[in-house]
């Protein structure tokens, strides 16, 4: 086949992989926070959670550290940051990385949840309690990112 033919078939198979992945890129952005919580005055973010929410995580990280060159004040990019860093199992990055978002917003719901996940996986379940308390304080009981982090801590 000429490369002409693969660089078709490549595009028709990316074509197929989005409008299968669609209906699940709804519930893992969702996951993330939610849009009250973690939405960006100018900046989108649409870029870097698809790539997030395909699980393409070393292209969401060079993506967002771009963004961070000129947005570096931003939770939300920390959070996602973060997020892939520790889906790629760079515990240590990802701890920093949660650190920053909760400097520049102390009250993103997203990064406590996904912060106390790290604490679980990191065998500090009693910081992933504080985060969960954290988390009761500011969103309630009923808020999803409670629910995530508490259904975590129970299995």
């Amino acid at each position: 086949m000429n490369r002409d033919g693969e660089t078709l078939k490549m595009i028709k198979a990316c074509a197929v992989v989005m409008m299968l992945a669609t209906p699940l890129l709804a519930g893992n952005a969702f996951a993330m926070g939610s849009s009250d919580s973690w939405s960006s005055e100018g900046t989108d973010l649409s870029a870097v959670t698809e790539l997030v929410d395909t699980e393409m995580y070393e292209m969401a990280i060079d993506k967002i550290e771009t963004m961070l060159e000129d947005d570096s004040e931003n939770a939300d990019l920390y959070n996602y940051l973060a997020y892939s860093q520790r889906k790629m199992g760079d515990f240590d990055s990802a701890a920093q990385n949660y650190e920053r978002a909760l400097m520049i917003n102390p009250e993103h719901v997203g990064a406590l949840e996904y912060q106390g996940e790290l604490f679980l996986q990191t065998g500090k379940p009693q910081m992933a309690q504080e985060n969960l308390a954290r988390l009761e304080q500011l969103c309630g009981t009923d808020c999803e990112e409670y629910k995530q982090l508490a259904s975590r801590m129970t299995n």
